[in-house]
């Protein structure tokens, strides 16, 4: 290809409304442009980073006896109404209505459409086990889109799905799809965490991500360091610091704390420890409204007190209901008093205190001293809602601490079960006779994420650095004023050893050619000119030292 040709070209200087340096770089470097907020355009260069991608994925997972199949990205809302998902994720659906009637949707992922074929097609046990997988285009209505491709609407997916007889089967399956993830992200260059994961709406059980750390990532993961235990913050437990009390019950009292904000300055104002206050939240969950306590230093997590819940749709109440529920303004909250139907939820952080405080649902005003059998019922159970901290126990070796880090989600591995085919009736006749529930895995790589994830990996102050497995070309071909002839003569040797080359033929100076060679970040910068005779100027451009080797020494050191 030669850079006159090309479509997508560079920019010079900071692109605004770019705020990670992946967003920035793709935009400057001309491999992707914005349509609207979320959804980009894939120029040729950033094309072919997908296709490089594209061809890892498929080529690890028919290794591994996958098939391929292309399923639509338009999905009639009747097939999501069987499962109960058209309700449970209006917040991110795009749905309209047909011309022809009835309403359909942007597919914002595959689990009822790839059902519905198996009911289709499966029938015996002699069709399983299978393992179907596309590469497909998904829509997501998200609110907030941030990070240039790390968080888009409209984003390219590798999906597949795994059906089989039982459990054992299931887990036979979920192993060799995840020796496969791992194959492919080492062709890619990415050094992987595997982290136990919450299933979110997806559902099912035995979920792990798969996540590289990066201070890009909007995700959080916690890491033993004495054994493997590695959880994203959704589903991490620890073995939290217990909180040692050696006194007797006191009476309750009431106390004015007016204008005290925050958890440590209502602690050093009633001269207690922080874990000895108690943060009181308010949800609604679906339509009822639930209170939550976690110990004062704890926050609640969403994603936990949703699935304790087994709510729909989960958030904080409006000051308006707080109001309306405790009679005080929001900071206020508390666990006595409430109305009967108002649920109090106690985190497991909050068990075996004495004279605690919590809110006196009296604006300005807390209660001390409080006590569970005393001046709150002893809940009848306490349960784990609560995010864990950095440095807590690990809940698996009961030896080593957690360390926090931030990551990007590339792959998520689920153990679906049975629960898309019961709710949709994908049923096999096992060799006894009898008709069973098909059960079944997903298996998802998020592929224009990875483009990001690459750059936010490998990049430094003058560019991206791709690495050879998904560059969009292996070498780009500088020609200095002089070496026309030599040069032409090298591109059509490289084309024919099969090299991928990008030949910079523009008539501009080589200190342009040189920093758009660095900004773009192809593997290798090779440079003719008239100094260089007969040989060829090699540089890495993950090194900073040139050499010249001759043509076919080149081609040799590429091609191995």
């Amino acid at each position: 290809m030669k850079y006159s040709q090309l479509v997508g070209k560079t920019a010079r200087q900071k692109l605004p409304g770019s705020g990670v340096v992946s967003h920035q770089l793709l935009l400057r470097a001309g491999f992707i442009t914005p349509v609207a907020a979320g959804i980009y355009t894939f120029l040729p260069l950033g094309f072919r980073v997908l296709e490089k991608i594209d061809r890892i994925i498929k080529e690890e997972l028919e290794k591994r006896g996958v098939q391929h199949l292309l399923m639509p990205f338009v999905h009639p809302a009747i097939l999501w109404e069987e499962t109960g998902r058209f309700a449970k994720m209006q917040k991110i659906l795009a749905v309209f209505d047909a011309k022809h009637g009835g309403k359909y949707l942007l597919a914002p992922t595959h689990e009822e459409t790839v059902t519905d074929v198996a009911r289709h097609f499966i029938g015996s046990y002699r069709d399983l086990p299978v393992i179907l997988n596309q590469n497909q285009w998904k829509y997501r209505d998200e609110v907030r889109v941030v990070g240039g491709l790390l968080r888009t609407r409209e984003f390219l997916m590798q999906d597949a799905y795994s059906f089989d007889r039982d459990e054992a089967g299931l887990s036979k399956s979920f192993a060799l799809m995840s020796e496969a993830y791992h194959a492919i992200f080492k062709r890619m260059g990415f050094d992987i965490t595997v982290v136990k994961a919450d299933s979110g709406a997806i559902g099912g059980t035995g979920s792990e991500e798969f996540m590289v750390a990066s201070e890009a990532g909007e995700d959080r993961m916690f890491v033993c360091n004495n054994c493997d235990y590695k959880a994203n913050v959704e589903k991490a437990e620890s073995v939290f610091p217990a909180f040692v009390q050696k006194e007797e019950q006191k009476p309750m009292e009431e106390v004015l704390g007016e204008g005290i904000i925050g958890v440590e300055a209502l602690a050093k104002f009633l001269k207690i420890p922080v874990a000895q206050t108690t943060k009181t939240l308010l949800y609604q969950a679906d339509k009822r409204v639930v209170a939550v306590c976690v110990r004062g230093e704890y926050n609640v997590s969403e994603v936990k007190l949703a699935n304790h819940l087994d709510c729909l749709n989960l958030a904080l109440a409006t000051a308006a209901t707080v109001k309306k529920v405790t009679g005080a303004e929001v900071g206020y909250a508390g666990p006595m008093g409430l109305p009967k139907e108002v649920e109090v939820i106690w985190d497991k952080s909050t068990e075996s205190r004495v004279n605690f405080e919590a809110g006196a649902n009296k604006t300005y005003y807390h209660n001390i001293n409080v006590n569970f059998g005393q001046d709150v019922a002893e809940p009848k159970q306490f349960v784990d809602v609560r995010e864990v901290k950095e440095g807590e126990t690990c809940i698996k070796c009961h030896k080593g601490k957690l360390m926090e880090k931030k990551g990007i989600e590339l792959g998520h591995v689920f153990k679906l079960g049975t629960l898309y085919s019961e709710a949709m009736h994908a049923y096999f006749r096992d060799s006894d006779g009898k008709e069973k529930p098909i059960v079944m895995g997903c298996y998802g790589i998020g592929m224009s994420r990875i483009v990001a994830a690459a750059v936010e990996q490998h990049h430094d102050a003058k560019g991206i650095i791709w690495l050879m497995g998904i560059a969009p070309y292996t070498v780009h071909l500088v020609s200095l004023s002089g070496a026309e002839a030599q040069v032409e003569d090298v591109y059509k040797k490289l084309l024919a050893a099969e090299v991928e080359v990008l030949w910079d033929d523009r008539d501009e100076s080589a200190g342009v050619k040189f920093a758009d060679a660095d900004l773009l970040g192809l593997p290798y910068r090779v440079v003719v000119s008239k100094k260089t005779g007969d040989k060829l100027e090699i540089k890495k451009r993950s090194e900073s030292t040139t050499k010249l080797v001759s043509l076919k020494e080149f081609v040799e050191v590429v091609l191995k």
